[in-house]
Protein backbone atom coordinates (compact mmCIF):
# COMPACT_ATOMS: atom_id res chain seq x y z
CA UNK A 1 0.00 0.00 0.00
CA UNK A 2 1.03 3.53 -0.64
CA UNK A 3 1.65 5.88 2.38
CA UNK A 4 -0.80 7.60 2.38
CA UNK A 5 -3.53 4.96 2.84
CA UNK A 6 -1.66 3.84 5.30
CA UNK A 7 -4.10 5.89 8.58
CA UNK A 8 -6.91 4.36 6.94
CA UNK A 9 -5.93 0.92 7.06
CA UNK A 10 -4.98 0.81 10.97
CA UNK A 11 -8.03 2.04 11.68
CA UNK A 12 -9.92 -0.69 10.10
CA UNK A 13 -7.21 -3.88 10.47
CA UNK A 14 -3.57 -3.93 12.43
CA UNK A 15 -1.46 -6.73 9.88
CA UNK A 16 1.25 -8.80 11.55
CA UNK A 17 3.85 -8.53 9.48
CA UNK A 18 5.14 -5.07 7.44
CA UNK A 19 7.77 -4.01 4.94
CA UNK A 20 8.35 -0.14 5.35
CA UNK A 21 10.70 0.89 2.22
CA UNK A 22 10.62 4.33 0.24
CA UNK A 23 12.54 7.15 -1.02
CA UNK A 24 11.27 9.77 1.48
CA UNK A 25 13.04 9.04 5.14
CA UNK A 26 10.58 11.60 6.67
CA UNK A 27 7.53 9.02 5.19
CA UNK A 28 9.29 6.08 6.22
CA UNK A 29 10.04 6.81 9.85
CA UNK A 30 6.40 8.53 9.96
CA UNK A 31 4.80 5.36 8.57
CA UNK A 32 6.56 3.43 11.63
CA UNK A 33 5.61 6.13 14.10
CA UNK A 34 2.12 5.22 12.76
CA UNK A 35 1.97 1.77 13.11
CA UNK A 36 3.59 2.00 16.59
CA UNK A 37 1.09 4.71 17.86
CA UNK A 38 -1.72 2.17 16.49
CA UNK A 39 -0.92 -0.27 18.84
CA UNK A 40 -1.11 1.71 21.75
CA UNK A 41 1.58 -0.13 23.73
CA UNK A 42 2.04 1.31 27.63
CA UNK A 43 5.08 -1.40 28.48
CA UNK A 44 7.38 -0.31 25.90
CA UNK A 45 10.37 -1.14 27.78
CA UNK A 46 8.68 -4.93 27.82
CA UNK A 47 7.02 -5.16 24.57
CA UNK A 48 8.70 -2.95 22.11
CA UNK A 49 11.66 -4.45 20.83
CA UNK A 50 14.33 -2.82 18.13
CA UNK A 51 16.84 -5.46 16.09
CA UNK A 52 19.68 -4.27 14.32
CA UNK A 53 19.74 -6.21 10.70
CA UNK A 54 23.47 -6.61 10.57
CA UNK A 55 24.11 -8.38 13.39
CA UNK A 56 20.60 -10.68 14.34
CA UNK A 57 20.04 -13.91 12.45
CA UNK A 58 16.77 -14.94 10.77
CA UNK A 59 16.03 -17.21 13.44
CA UNK A 60 16.75 -14.45 16.10
CA UNK A 61 13.64 -12.55 14.30
CA UNK A 62 11.33 -15.30 15.03
CA UNK A 63 12.03 -16.58 17.93
CA UNK A 64 11.76 -12.43 19.06
CA UNK A 65 8.78 -12.64 17.25
CA UNK A 66 6.95 -15.94 18.95
CA UNK A 67 7.27 -14.13 21.84
CA UNK A 68 3.79 -13.11 23.82
CA UNK A 69 3.64 -9.29 24.91
CA UNK A 70 3.59 -8.64 28.86
CA UNK A 71 0.45 -6.34 29.76
CA UNK A 72 -0.24 -5.45 26.51
CA UNK A 73 -2.40 -6.24 23.85
CA UNK A 74 0.31 -6.51 21.13
CA UNK A 75 4.32 -6.67 21.19
CA UNK A 76 6.31 -4.84 18.76
CA UNK A 77 9.26 -5.92 16.88
CA UNK A 78 11.11 -3.37 14.50
CA UNK A 79 13.70 -5.19 12.31
CA UNK A 80 16.17 -2.55 10.83
CA UNK A 81 17.97 -3.09 7.54
CA UNK A 82 17.36 -6.47 7.16
CA UNK A 83 18.34 -8.95 4.62
CA UNK A 84 17.62 -12.84 4.74
CA UNK A 85 20.86 -13.72 2.34
CA UNK A 86 20.62 -17.12 2.31
CA UNK A 87 17.45 -19.63 1.17
CA UNK A 88 17.97 -20.98 4.80
CA UNK A 89 16.72 -17.67 5.91
CA UNK A 90 14.32 -17.18 3.60
CA UNK A 91 12.88 -20.73 4.41
CA UNK A 92 12.13 -19.31 8.04
CA UNK A 93 10.86 -16.55 8.12
CA UNK A 94 8.67 -17.75 5.47
CA UNK A 95 7.35 -20.33 7.67
CA UNK A 96 6.77 -17.66 10.30
CA UNK A 97 4.91 -15.33 8.16
CA UNK A 98 2.18 -18.21 7.06
CA UNK A 99 0.82 -18.10 10.56
CA UNK A 100 2.46 -15.73 12.62
CA UNK A 101 1.83 -15.12 16.17
CA UNK A 102 -1.17 -12.84 16.14
CA UNK A 103 -0.29 -10.62 19.46
CA UNK A 104 2.96 -9.79 17.80
CA UNK A 105 3.33 -7.40 14.92
CA UNK A 106 6.79 -7.78 12.79
CA UNK A 107 8.10 -4.53 11.24
CA UNK A 108 10.82 -4.47 8.62
CA UNK A 109 12.12 -1.53 8.11
CA UNK A 110 14.63 -1.20 5.27
CA UNK A 111 14.62 2.44 3.64
CA UNK A 112 16.51 1.49 0.26
CA UNK A 113 14.29 -1.53 0.36
CA UNK A 114 15.69 -5.12 -0.04
CA UNK A 115 16.04 -7.65 -3.40
CA UNK A 116 16.26 -10.20 -0.87
CA UNK A 117 12.50 -9.87 0.55
CA UNK A 118 11.91 -10.70 -3.26
CA UNK A 119 9.34 -13.85 -3.57
CA UNK A 120 8.61 -13.28 0.25
CA UNK A 121 5.04 -13.40 0.66
CA UNK A 122 2.64 -12.82 3.81
CA UNK A 123 3.88 -9.28 4.88
CA UNK A 124 2.19 -6.39 4.42
CA UNK A 125 4.17 -3.48 1.86
CA UNK A 126 4.31 0.49 2.99
CA UNK A 127 5.35 2.61 -0.18
CA UNK A 128 6.74 5.65 0.88
CA UNK A 129 8.13 6.90 -2.03
CA UNK A 130 7.88 10.81 -2.87
CA UNK A 131 4.05 12.16 -2.74
CA UNK A 132 1.90 13.89 -4.37
CA UNK A 133 2.02 17.38 -4.28
CA UNK A 134 -1.44 18.43 -3.03
CA UNK A 135 -1.09 16.04 -0.05
CA UNK A 136 2.14 17.94 0.50
CA UNK A 137 0.68 21.22 0.37
CA UNK A 138 -2.12 20.08 2.92
CA UNK A 139 0.55 19.01 5.67
CA UNK A 140 2.27 22.67 5.01
CA UNK A 141 -1.18 24.28 5.04
CA UNK A 142 -2.17 22.68 8.56
CA UNK A 143 1.38 23.38 9.77
CA UNK A 144 0.96 27.33 8.78
CA UNK A 145 -2.53 27.08 10.16
CA UNK A 146 -1.08 25.60 14.08
CA UNK A 147 1.71 28.26 14.13
CA UNK A 148 -1.21 31.05 12.88
CA UNK A 149 0.97 31.68 9.69
CA UNK A 150 -0.75 33.30 6.31
CA UNK A 151 0.84 32.15 2.67
CA UNK A 152 -0.45 31.76 -0.40
CA UNK A 153 -0.41 29.03 -2.75
CA UNK A 154 2.67 30.02 -4.79
CA UNK A 155 4.52 30.15 -1.65
CA UNK A 156 4.00 26.38 -0.86
CA UNK A 157 4.19 25.27 -4.33
CA UNK A 158 8.01 26.89 -4.37
CA UNK A 159 8.48 25.06 -1.51
CA UNK A 160 7.41 21.81 -2.81
CA UNK A 161 9.26 22.43 -5.91
CA UNK A 162 12.68 23.65 -4.32
CA UNK A 163 12.14 20.31 -1.85
CA UNK A 164 11.63 18.25 -5.24
CA UNK A 165 8.49 16.54 -3.63
CA UNK A 166 10.69 15.12 -0.59
CA UNK A 167 9.09 15.34 2.73
CA UNK A 168 12.33 15.45 4.68
CA UNK A 169 13.71 18.32 2.79
CA UNK A 170 10.37 20.01 3.15
CA UNK A 171 9.89 19.71 7.47
CA UNK A 172 13.48 20.50 7.47
CA UNK A 173 12.97 23.62 5.87
CA UNK A 174 9.17 24.45 6.84
CA UNK A 175 10.28 24.78 10.29
CA UNK A 176 13.10 27.27 9.50
CA UNK A 177 10.60 29.08 7.61
CA UNK A 178 8.24 29.25 10.16
CA UNK A 179 10.93 30.34 13.15
CA UNK A 180 11.86 33.22 10.41
CA UNK A 181 8.27 34.50 10.53
CA UNK A 182 7.74 33.63 13.91
CA UNK A 183 6.71 37.39 14.66
CA UNK A 184 5.64 38.98 11.36
CA UNK A 185 3.63 35.75 11.09
CA UNK A 186 3.88 35.80 6.95
CA UNK A 187 5.13 33.27 4.61
CA UNK A 188 5.52 34.92 1.26
CA UNK A 189 7.28 33.58 -2.42
CA UNK A 190 9.77 35.72 -1.83
CA UNK A 191 11.32 34.50 1.67
CA UNK A 192 10.80 30.86 0.46
CA UNK A 193 13.11 31.98 -2.23
CA UNK A 194 15.66 33.48 -0.04
CA UNK A 195 16.01 30.95 2.73
CA UNK A 196 15.07 27.85 1.29
CA UNK A 197 17.89 25.67 -0.10
CA UNK A 198 17.54 24.02 -3.16
CA UNK A 199 17.24 20.39 -3.47
CA UNK A 200 20.36 19.59 -6.29
CA UNK A 201 17.81 17.39 -8.54
CA UNK A 202 15.74 20.52 -8.56
CA UNK A 203 18.57 23.00 -9.33
CA UNK A 204 19.39 21.12 -12.13
CA UNK A 205 15.76 21.24 -13.57
CA UNK A 206 15.98 24.79 -12.94
CA UNK A 207 19.37 25.17 -15.13
CA UNK A 208 18.01 22.88 -17.65
CA UNK A 209 14.84 24.82 -18.20
CA UNK A 210 17.04 28.37 -18.26
CA UNK A 211 19.15 26.98 -20.50
CA UNK A 212 16.01 25.73 -22.96
CA UNK A 213 14.36 29.29 -22.50
CA UNK A 214 17.76 30.70 -23.74
CA UNK A 215 17.96 32.60 -19.86
CA UNK A 216 22.01 32.86 -20.02
CA UNK A 217 21.87 35.22 -16.89
CA UNK A 218 20.39 32.91 -14.41
CA UNK A 219 22.05 30.15 -15.90
CA UNK A 220 25.10 30.88 -14.99
CA UNK A 221 23.86 32.46 -11.76
CA UNK A 222 23.05 29.21 -11.26
CA UNK A 223 26.23 27.62 -12.64
CA UNK A 224 27.83 30.33 -10.11
CA UNK A 225 26.27 28.56 -7.13
CA UNK A 226 27.66 25.15 -8.12
CA UNK A 227 31.04 26.61 -8.26
CA UNK A 228 30.85 28.14 -5.03
CA UNK A 229 30.20 24.93 -3.54
CA UNK A 230 33.62 22.13 -3.34
CA UNK A 231 33.37 19.22 -5.12
CA UNK A 232 30.09 20.23 -6.77
CA UNK A 233 30.72 20.71 -10.48
CA UNK A 234 31.28 16.64 -11.11
CA UNK A 235 27.91 16.13 -9.42
CA UNK A 236 26.13 18.72 -11.54
CA UNK A 237 27.34 17.21 -14.84
CA UNK A 238 26.44 13.57 -13.77
CA UNK A 239 23.07 14.85 -12.49
CA UNK A 240 22.56 16.88 -15.86
CA UNK A 241 23.94 13.74 -18.16
CA UNK A 242 21.29 12.11 -16.30
CA UNK A 243 18.26 14.88 -17.02
CA UNK A 244 19.18 15.07 -20.75
CA UNK A 245 18.94 11.31 -21.36
CA UNK A 246 15.75 10.76 -19.58
CA UNK A 247 14.49 13.60 -21.80
CA UNK A 248 15.62 11.79 -24.80
CA UNK A 249 13.84 8.65 -23.00
CA UNK A 250 10.61 10.62 -22.95
CA UNK A 251 10.77 12.10 -26.16
CA UNK A 252 11.21 8.68 -27.94
CA UNK A 253 8.43 7.02 -25.41
CA UNK A 254 5.40 9.80 -26.14
CA UNK A 255 2.84 7.27 -25.70
CA UNK A 256 3.44 5.90 -23.06
CA UNK A 257 2.08 7.23 -19.71
CA UNK A 258 4.04 9.09 -17.04
CA UNK A 259 3.58 5.82 -14.63
CA UNK A 260 5.30 3.79 -16.88
CA UNK A 261 8.05 6.31 -17.70
CA UNK A 262 8.70 6.37 -14.14
CA UNK A 263 8.81 2.81 -13.99
CA UNK A 264 11.04 2.26 -16.48
CA UNK A 265 13.66 4.71 -15.84
CA UNK A 266 13.47 4.33 -11.63
CA UNK A 267 12.53 7.82 -11.07
CA UNK A 268 9.29 9.39 -9.59
CA UNK A 269 6.41 10.55 -11.42
CA UNK A 270 7.53 14.04 -10.60
CA UNK A 271 10.42 14.26 -11.97
CA UNK A 272 8.49 13.30 -15.58
CA UNK A 273 6.58 16.23 -14.81
CA UNK A 274 9.55 18.38 -14.67
CA UNK A 275 11.09 16.57 -17.61
CA UNK A 276 8.11 16.97 -20.41
CA UNK A 277 8.29 20.42 -19.23
CA UNK A 278 11.94 20.79 -21.56
CA UNK A 279 11.06 18.89 -24.14
CA UNK A 280 9.10 20.71 -25.71
CA UNK A 281 12.39 22.96 -26.77
CA UNK A 282 14.55 20.18 -28.57
CA UNK A 283 13.85 17.45 -30.61
CA UNK A 284 14.67 14.22 -29.93
CA UNK A 285 17.70 14.50 -32.38
CA UNK A 286 18.86 17.33 -30.44
CA UNK A 287 18.40 15.56 -27.26
CA UNK A 288 21.11 12.66 -28.62
CA UNK A 289 23.65 15.54 -29.51
CA UNK A 290 23.30 17.16 -26.08
CA UNK A 291 23.50 13.92 -24.16
CA UNK A 292 26.89 12.87 -26.30
CA UNK A 293 28.09 16.06 -25.49
CA UNK A 294 27.68 15.97 -22.01
CA UNK A 295 29.65 12.52 -22.31
CA UNK A 296 32.24 13.56 -23.86
CA UNK A 297 33.07 16.29 -21.30
CA UNK A 298 32.46 14.06 -18.72
CA UNK A 299 35.20 11.98 -19.87
CA UNK A 300 37.59 14.93 -20.45
CA UNK A 301 36.74 15.87 -16.43
CA UNK A 302 38.16 12.23 -16.16
CA UNK A 303 40.77 12.86 -18.14
CA UNK A 304 42.22 15.67 -16.31
CA UNK A 305 41.74 17.56 -19.51
CA UNK A 306 39.35 20.44 -18.47
CA UNK A 307 38.22 21.82 -15.11
CA UNK A 308 34.38 20.94 -14.49
CA UNK A 309 33.73 24.72 -13.96
CA UNK A 310 34.26 25.53 -17.33
CA UNK A 311 33.05 22.11 -18.69
CA UNK A 312 29.58 23.14 -17.30
CA UNK A 313 29.95 26.98 -18.73
CA UNK A 314 31.21 24.74 -22.45
CA UNK A 315 28.11 22.33 -22.37
CA UNK A 316 25.79 25.28 -21.66
CA UNK A 317 27.04 27.09 -24.69
CA UNK A 318 27.08 23.92 -26.96
CA UNK A 319 23.41 23.16 -25.64
CA UNK A 320 22.48 26.80 -26.72
CA UNK A 321 23.71 26.14 -29.98
CA UNK A 322 22.19 22.73 -30.53
CA UNK A 323 18.93 24.44 -29.52
CA UNK A 324 19.42 27.57 -32.26
CA UNK A 325 20.37 24.98 -34.58
CA UNK A 326 23.38 26.03 -35.29
CA UNK A 327 25.16 22.40 -34.45
CA UNK A 328 23.19 21.38 -37.85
Amino acid sequence: MKYIELKKQLKINIDNVYFIYGDDRYLCFDALKKVESALSIQIKDMNTVTLSGESVTAKDIVESANTYPFGDLYRLVVVKNYEPKTKEDKDILQKYLKNPLNSTVLIFFNIDGSDGFKGIDNLTKIDCSKIDAKVITAFITNELAKNNIASNQDAINSLILYCSNDMSKVTNELEKLISYVYETKVLTEDIVKNFVARDKEFQVYQLAEFIAKEDMKNAFDLVEQFSLKSNTGFQIITTLYNNYRRALFISLNKEKTPSEMASLLGVKEFSIKMLKNQIQYFTSKQLKRIVDIIARFDKKIKNGEIKENIAIKTIIFNILDIKRGYDD
